[in-house]
């Protein structure tokens, strides 16, 4: 199989498969992080998940292809898509693939995402995990904004 390679300064991304749960690899030259499915379920609020993966289907293309799709089928690669996030009042692009659920976020953008362990001295870290980062007004309107992207999403993807 081929080494997957960073999307933006294109050299080889390093496994970080033994510190994380689930496949997340790393540039060394810009920081990067390319996280797969299963890492992104097993490490986010449950919440934050579902509104990253509808804004897949829901972003624009992001001029780059998938890392983890252009390893496994060189000769198929699929396009991102590319939708901004604001978690904690900062604006990010955050790049994602519709095929195989794989996120690119460059340095910084996957901090306030991540659910720390105990004795983790980050401030992100130790928030009430039970909390999403992203807030959508009041919980009616929560449930109602997942309801109609989880029905788009689904609808997008002939679920």
């Amino acid at each position: 199989m081929l080494p997957i390679v960073c999307p933006r300064c294109h050299t080889a991304l390093e496994d970080k498969g033994e510190w994380w749960s689930g496949s997340a690899c790393e540039c060394g030259k810009c920081r990067g992080i390319l996280a797969d499915k299963n890492w992104l379920e097993n490490n986010m609020h449950h919440g934050d998940y579902q509104r990253l993966t509808a804004r897949v289907f829901t972003g624009s293309p992001a001029g780059i292809l998938c890392p983890h799709c252009l390893t496994i089928r060189p000769r198929r690669p699929i396009e991102m898509s590319k939708f901004t996030v604001s978690p904690g009042g900062k604006c990010y692009e955050v790049d994602g693939c519709h095929k195989c659920g794989s996120m690119w976020f460059d340095q910084g953008e996957l901090e306030p995402y991540e659910e720390g362990g105990e004795g983790d001295p980050s401030i992100v870290r130790t928030r009430n995990k039970k909390d999403p980062v992203e807030r959508m007004g009041d919980a009616t309107s929560v449930d109602v904004g997942l309801g109609i992207l989880d029905l788009l999403a689904a609808i997008l993807t002939g679920f």
